[in-house]
């Protein structure tokens, strides 16, 4: 099947405590013609600031109320990129935490090829991930590994496209920070081709949402679940 282009994908970058940094928005819209910011309320004064960024940088935004939740701020992403547009075949996620190289795009179009379903793999990607962070991941991924029958380099990086089987016939879920283990795991037991391009864990001066504690029981929890 041919790779997406990139006219026929969506940017969807979510945050919750501050906006975006101005220079991952632009990159973004260089590279991707349509790029919404879901966020998942924030504060007042980062919303408006988050809304200066969006308006240098011609992208979109998506106000929430309150705060719902990772999983659900890319579902209600997903829904409103894809209404309206019916020649968009595809939704690429990116955190706005700034862990993730708008550079790999070309990448992951070029994955959607032989897969609907195409994943970060930070572990390909050199050194550089927080200790805590790497055994967190590496015991989820192989927990899901032996659930699924399938391997699993990286069960938790945020940066994925989304298209064909992968975005109709397995949606993504609402939830928290699990979300992304649930659609990942919904879509290998189904038999919809996923695919993995590394990438480098960048974490230097990014200031991530997940919480260890709590959410790496959340996505333990969503691994082993039947």
């Amino acid at each position: 099947m041919p790779a997406l282009t990139a006219d026929a994908v969506a940017g969807l970058v979510t945050c919750h405590r501050e906006p975006p940094a101005r220079g991952l928005l632009a990159a973004l819209s260089e590279r991707l013609p349509t790029v919404l910011v879901v966020d998942d309320g924030m504060p007042a004064n980062a919303a408006a600031e988050l809304d200066r960024h969006a308006a240098e940088c011609g992208v979109e935004v998506l106000h929430r109320d309150r705060r719902r939740g990772k999983g659900h701020a890319i579902a209600a992403g997903v829904r409103a990129v894809r209404a309206g547009r019916t020649a968009l075949a595809g939704v690429l996620v990116v955190d706005g935490d700034g862990q993730h190289p708008p550079d790999a795009i070309p990448a992951f179009l070029a994955a959607s090829g032989w897969a609907d379903l195409v994943i970060g793999n930070r572990f390909g990607g050199g050194p550089g991930m927080p200790p805590v962070r790497r055994l967190a991941n590496r015991t989820a991924s192989r927990a899901l590994a032996l659930a699924t029958g399938s391997a699993v380099p990286d069960s938790q990086c945020g940066m994925r496209l989304m298209c064909r089987r992968a975005l109709d016939e397995v949606p993504f879920p609402g939830g928290g920070m699990e979300a992304e283990t649930v659609h990942l795991k919904r879509c290998l037991l189904a038999g919809v081709p996923v695919a993995w391009v590394d990438i480098p864990p960048l974490y230097e001066g990014a200031h991530s949402s997940f919480r260890p504690a709590r959410d790496g029981l959340a996505v333990m929890r969503a691994a082993l679940a039947r």
